[in-house]
């Protein structure tokens, strides 16, 4: 049995050529009992990708992650997907997969923006490197350097992940915009900004924290994306 990936669509809301937004999680509840038991089922119970693409009316897929939602107990699932390896390689392409299977089975979608939260921005910075019909990037406090994001809070280093801040290519036709609290203690913004891919635009949110966005409201934040 391979991996299986929840994908959730809004039907109806794009039309030819028109950019559409996939939104991504984060990376819910790896950890229980203070971080020291791994999790069975790494699902947030709080969902926040999701809540903000419902909030979107260009909102059109939402894009989960193997082993979360469903079949996390199951083969091929291992606790390493969603602890030491939740962005290496084999997850990265395991989504980028699930992706591009649904833009083959959708034709009409030419250019997507990719939204990804905490973890999901690391992921989408990484899927949009590998899939051409991405243009756009927007990371939500996401910890661009989780090598020092571990060292921050004394958690178990992320051996197996690729790491934001290490990679030196990326694509030069992709807008970035990296999204961060002004309160932000999980994520801060002075811890991460060194891991910033180039050319990438900063939004700091006054007064939020790490579980975007606040009073200023998600569609505030998209129309900023629009401008």
């Amino acid at each position: 049995m391979g991996f299986r990936v929840l994908v959730l669509e809004q039907p109806g809301l794009f039309t030819q050529g028109e950019n559409v937004r996939i939104y991504i999680e984060g990376d819910g509840r790896p950890w229980i009992a203070g971080g020291e038991v791994v999790a069975a089922d790494p699902t947030s119970r709080n969902p926040l990708a999701l809540e903000l693409m419902t909030q979107d009316d260009r909102g059109v897929l939402y894009l989960g992650r193997p082993c979360y939602f469903i079949g996390s107990s199951e083969p091929p699932c291992t606790p390493q997907l969603w602890t030491s390896h939740r962005y290496s390689d084999k997850v990265v392409q395991i989504m980028t997969s699930a992706l591009v299977d649904w833009l083959v089975r959708h034709p009409s979608v030419a250019d997507i923006s990719l939204v990804g939260y905490s973890g999901g921005g690391v992921l989408a910075l990484l899927i949009a490197e590998r899939v051409t019909q991405v243009s756009q990037v927007v990371a939500i406090a996401a910890p661009l350097d989780h090598q020092r994001w571990a060292e921050l809070h004394g958690y178990s280093p992320l051996s197996g992940s690729l790491n934001i801040a290490s990679l030196n290519s990326w694509r030069s036709d992709v807008k970035r915009l990296a999204v961060f609290g002004e309160d932000d203690r999980n994520v801060p913004y002075m811890d991460m900004r060194h891991g910033l891919p180039p050319n990438t635009e900063v939004l700091i949110l006054p007064g939020v924290s790490h579980r975007c966005c606040g009073n200023l409201g998600w569609l505030s934040i998209l129309q900023h994306l629009e401008k």
